[in-house]
């Protein structure tokens, strides 16, 4: 897997406030040790900086329900874990990116390396169009910075 640059959720939607009213499209990359940690800052980092509550689906909630991507209660930033694998998957977000766009969301993608690195391959279109490809890591609340 390539070495993305690393962020946090400060970071993050420190730049997302930067772009609001701007769609993107992130694609987050965690160790699955750490996604509680990155979940949690970033509902705080949301709630503080942009001062709106931040819920967190899973794309394989997508792929069992009736509206194919949620689009209808969005908001402006909409967070989605990409959980497991699927054909489906791929055919969801590399055929209908375009629809993400369109939304005037802003999406973050939050997904692990082995995912992200299928994703990647197989989803050539949803890869094009994709902001920024990311490593994030939980805050370091303790000042020394990332490791």
């Amino acid at each position: 897997m390539i070495d993305f640059s690393t962020t946090t959720a400060f970071r993050l939607v420190r730049r997302l406030v930067m772009g609001q009213g701007t769609a993107s499209m992130y694609l987050l990359i965690y160790d699955e040790g750490a996604q509680f940690a990155i979940e949690a800052d970033l509902r705080a980092e949301v709630e503080v900086q942009m001062a709106i509550p931040l819920s967190i689906g899973r794309v394989s909630e997508l792929l069992d329900g009736d509206d194919t991507l949620g689009l209808a209660d969005a908001g402006p930033i909409r967070v989605l874990r990409i959980d497991r694998w699927s054909r489906d998957l791929v055919a969801l977000l590399d055929t209908h990116v375009i629809r993400l766009e369109r939304a005037g969301a802003q999406f973050l993608f939050l997904t692990t390396p082995a995912l992200a690195e299928r994703l990647l391959v197989e989803a050539p279109n949803f890869r094009n169009r994709l902001t920024e490809i990311l490593r994030i890591i939980p805050d370091d609340l303790s000042g020394g910075g990332p490791h």
